[in-house]
Parts: C-alpha cells; sequence; structure tokens
C-alpha cells in the first residue's frame, strides 16, 4: 500500500472512530436526560383550546407530590397545540428522582398567577415517575384559579418582600401613558429568568410597589438576591418591547426584605 494510501485510510479510521464516539455519547446523554425527566404532549380537549394564540406562554410546572413544593418548571413559547414536551433535570439545579406532578397552564399576559380571558389549564395530576415518555396532558378547562390543592397563599411579610417607590427619569416621563400596565418583576440573578412577576393595571408615577413570595411564578418559593425590574407595557405582552415602553434595571442584587427602595425606570425597552 502506498504511502498516500495509508494516510488516507488512518485520515478514514480516524474520522470514523470520532463520529461514532460523538454519536454515542450525544445517544448517551440523551438516554439520562430521558431517565430524568417526563416527556410526552400537551393537548386540548375539544371546545378549549379556540382562545390560544402563537404569543401565548405555556407553563410547564413539576410538584413535589408530598410537599406540593414547585421542583421545576419550563416555559414554551410560541406555543400552538398540540406540542411535545420534557421537563426534569434539566430544568432545575436540585436532584430529582421518584415521581411527581404536573400541572400546565398558559399565560397571555405575562402574569400566570392571574387569570386572563383565553387562558386555559389542565389538572393538576396523579403521580408520574421520572422517565416516563409518551404522556399525554390535556388542557381542558378555561383558567380561573389554580388547584385546590395549590391555592394557598402566604402574605407577604416585609422580610418575604422588596418595597419602595417608582419613578421615571425627568426625560422619559412623557412616554408613560395612563393606559399603560405597570410591570414588576424579581430575575433570578443566575438563570436569568423571572422568579416573580406582579402587573398594576392602574398606577400613578411615582407608585409604591412591593413584590414578594405571593407574586411567585407558579407558586414557586425562593429566597436570595435578585434583580429588579421594573417597566410600562402597552401591548400586553411584557416579553416584547414596543415604542414607548421604558423600563428601569436594579445595578445591584436586591435582597428579599429590602424596602424604601427608590427606583427610576431611566431607559427605553427594548428586546
Amino acid at each position: 500500500m502506498s504511502k498516500n494510501k495509508l494516510i488516507f485510510c488512518s485520515a478514514l479510521l480516524c474520522f470514523v472512530g470520532l463520529t461514532t464516539y460523538a454519536l454515542w455519547n450525544e445517544i448517551t446523554r440523551n438516554t439520562a436526560k430521558l431517565e430524568q425527566s417526563i416527556s410526552g404532549a400537551i393537548l386540548t380537549a375539544p371546545g378549549v383550546g379556540g382562545g390560544i394564540v402563537k404569543t401565548d406562554n405555556a407553563h410547564i410546572l413539576l410538584f413535589n407530590p408530598d410537599t406540593l413544593e414547585l421542583v421545576a418548571s419550563r416555559i414554551i413559547n410560541p406555543f400552538l397545540p398540540p406540542v411535545t414536551f420534557n421537563i426534569g433535570q434539566s430544568d432545575t439545579d436540585r436532584k430529582l428522582s421518584g415521581m411527581y406532578r404536573i400541572l400546565v397552564l398558559t399565560d397571555k399576559d405575562g402574569d400566570p398567577n392571574r387569570p386572563s380571558i383565553g387562558e386555559i389549564i389542565g389538572p393538576l395530576t396523579q403521580q408520574i415517575p421520572l422517565g416516563t415518555e409518551g404522556f399525554k396532558y390535556y388542557l381542558d378547562r378555561p383558567f380561573k384559579s389554580f388547584p385546590e390543592e395549590l391555592v394557598y397563599r402566604e402574605t407577604d411579610s416585609p422580610e418575604k418582600s422588596i418595597s419602595g417607590i417608582v419613578k421615571a427619569s425627568p426625560k422619559l416621563s412623557n412616554l408613560v401613558s395612563p393606559d399603560d400596565r405597570l410591570v414588576i418583576m424579581l430575575f433570578d440573578p443566575e438563570k436569568n429568568r423571572p422568579v416573580a412577576v406582579k402587573i398594576l393595571d392602574n398606577f400613578k408615577l411615582p407608585q409604591k410597589f412591593s413584590i414578594g413570595h405571593s407574586n411567585a411564578l407558579g407558586i414557586q418559593p425562593f429566597s436570595g438576591k435578585f434583580s429588579l425590574r421594573i417597566l410600562t407595557d402597552k401591548n400586553n405582552q411584557p416579553f416584547e418591547s414596543v415604542i414607548g415602553e421604558i423600563i428601569g434595571r436594579s445595578k445591584k442584587l436586591i435582597a428579599l426584605g429590602a424596602k424604601n427602595i427608590e427606583f427610576v425606570m431611566d431607559q427605553n425597552y427594548v428586546r
């Protein structure tokens, strides 16, 4: 065999070997992911899903069956069922094992805790083991409230909330309209996603505000320090910016229990 052929064959064998190794690792990762999650499809019961539009969010919530504590969550957007879903270990920093219960609901206004016209919800499932595939979840009713088992909400104490006064900077105050909503959000600094949202349909700047555990997304417990963001909303879509919306972002992380914060919305809201 010539030297060139030997080099070519060696390179080909190396390529095949590396490709096979990469594919095997990918298969192993996917298998492990399936074993540590619950997957399937979200569907709508007949006559229920007519109000769904592609800008809706679907919140998939995973609960501990014994304590009903939220242990993982995932948002699907855009959401037009039927759609496949997967929720499990990759959606939380906690170690998951055993059985869990699932709840799915849609959200149109950025606040999944507050029912709005056109939003729908499904049942809180019975216990489902991790590793389950092909599970069919049906959204089967208008969202008017959470299931009774989850209705309990603790009242925010000063130690479990952040409060203060928000105003607009002078150069942007003319952009605020009486028809705007005020959206107050706490963001997880590591995952960069909201853990609590509060929406005021009517407000007048300067406006007192408070946000805490009672505004948690999906009854999600939280603690520590957070990024505070407050913005105006003109189109009922807090996560989609339009011309004229403004926002303020805290310059540093704020711990629960902070009060008398003087907060300024000083930027145009652009996403």
